[in-house]
C-alpha cells in the first residue's frame, strides 16, 4: 500500500472513531454539542475513506469536507460557549447554527484557490484559538487537563506546519505529516472530552 494510503487509513480511522463515540454520546445526553461535533467527525472523514477506497466522486470532496466539518465544529464551540454560561445570560439556540451561513458562498470561491485557502486558513485559526481560550477557561483547574493540553498542542502543531510552512512549499508529500498530527490530537483530546462529557 502506497504512503498515501497510509494517511488516508490513519485520518479516516481516527476521525471514524471520533464519530462513533460522539454519536453514542449524542444518542445517551440528546446534547446539540456532541451532535455537531459528531458530524464534524463525519464529514471529515467521508473524503479520507473514499480516497482510501479509490472512489472518484464528482465534486471536491476534501474542500467541501474540511468547510462543512469545520463550521460544524464552530457550531459546536457556540454551543459550549453558550452551556458555559448562566441560564439567564445565554443566546437563542438557534444563533450556534450562524457559521451554516458560509455554504451559500462556498460555491463561488471553490475555484480561486488563494480566496479558498484563506477561508479555511481562517475558519480553522479561529477555531483553534476559540477552542485554546474555552477549554483553558472551564477547565484550568479540572483533573486532566494535560490530556487537553496535549491534544490541543498536537492540533496546533498540526495547523502551524501546515499553513505557514507545508502550504506555502506546495508539497503535498509532506502533508501527511501534518494529518498525522492533527489525528493524534484529536483522539486525545476527544478521550478527555468525552470522559469529561460523561462526568457530568
Amino acid at each position: 500500500m502506497e504512503p498515501q494510503k497510509w494517511v488516508d487509513l490513519v485520518v479516516s480511522f481516527s476521525f471514524g472513531t471520533a464519530f462513533i463515540l460522539l454519536f453514542k454520546l449524542f444518542l445517551k445526553k440528546r446534547s446539540l454539542l456532541e451532535l455537531y461535533f459528531s458530524l464534524a467527525a463525519f464529514t471529515i472523514s467521508i473524503p479520507y475513506l473514499l480516497d482510501l477506497l479509490q472512489i472518484d466522486p464528482t465534486i471536491d470532496l476534501f474542500q467541501w469536507g474540511k468547510l462543512i466539518s469545520i463550521t460544524l465544529y464552530i457550531s459546536g464551540l457556540l454551543v459550549l460557549i453558550r452551556e458555559s454560561k448562566p441560564v439567564f445570560a445565554r443566546f437563542p439556540i438557534y444563533l450556534t447554527a450562524l457559521p451554516f451561513i458560509s455554504f451559500l458562498f462556498f460555491p463561488l470561491l471553490i475555484n480561486s484557490i488563494v480566496i479558498k485557502d484563506l477561508i479555511n486558513a481562517t475558519y480553522q485559526g479561529g477555531a483553534l484559538v476559540v477552542t485554546v481560550l474555552v477549554f483553558t477557561v472551564n477547565e484550568a483547574r479540572a483533573k486532566g487537563r494535560r490530556y487537553y493540553i496535549i491534544g490541543i498542542s498536537f492540533i496546533s502543531a498540526a495547523y502551524l506546519s501546515y499553513w505557514l510552512y507545508l502550504n506555502r512549499l506546495n508539497e503535498p508529500d509532506l502533508i501527511w505529516i501534518t494529518e498525522i498530527l492533527l489525528s493524534v490530537g484529536i483522539l486525545v483530546t476527544l478521550f478527555r472530552f468525552i470522559k469529561s462529557q460523561q462526568e457530568k
